[in-house]
């Protein structure tokens, strides 16, 4: 059996002419004559719309151009978070720095550092009790507070005439 030569690959049965068969329903009285060529007509491929063809074409374009907006603008986004990210690393660096600046400020010109730089090098000393001179002011302080320099002409003018008035 493994010799017999059939062609079974092959399907000649679609070379064959076609033939009308007769089929009943069940419980019905008419016979239907099925056709093998008008059925292959019913489906074959319909004829295309060409207004469906470009409103399919409008709709895919649209898609497409708003796909690319999305990934253009997620594209942006990660961008502008990693300049963000960098950009608070170097910041964190930077405040680090400028505490270790003000740290060794501080060391230099600390009060500490002051008072043994005068004692040491300028031969300096605290004042006594006895060098210190206290001053009492009898009458106090007085504070003028001087005009407004922002007028315009008119208000200076009519200070002026208000002066000229008071002084008579």
């Amino acid at each position: 059996m493994a010799f017999n030569r059939s062609n079974v690959a092959y399907d000649l049965t679609l070379f064959e002419e076609e033939e009308e068969y007769e089929l009943e329903k069940a419980g019905s009285q008419k016979n239907i004559v099925y056709d093998i060529k008008e059925e292959r007509k019913k489906r074959a491929k319909a004829k295309v719309n060409p207004l469906t063809v470009l409103l399919s074409a409008a709709v895919s374009a649209l898609v497409i151009v708003a796909v690319a907006a999305i990934v253009h603008g997620q594209a942006q986004l990660t961008e502008l978070n990693q300049q963000i990210s960098d950009a608070q690393g170097q910041l964190t660096e930077l405040e680090s720095y400028y505490t270790q600046l003000q740290m060794k400020v501080e060391n230099k010109l600390g009060p500490s550092v002051v008072e043994e730089y005068a004692k040491n090098t300028l031969g300096m000393s605290k004042a006594e009790s006895y060098q210190k001179e206290f001053i009492s002011l009898s009458k106090g302080d007085k504070a003028e507070v001087a005009g407004d320099e922002k007028k315009n002409l008119l208000e200076r003018l009519s200070d002026a005439l208000s002066q000229i008035w008071a002084e008579e």
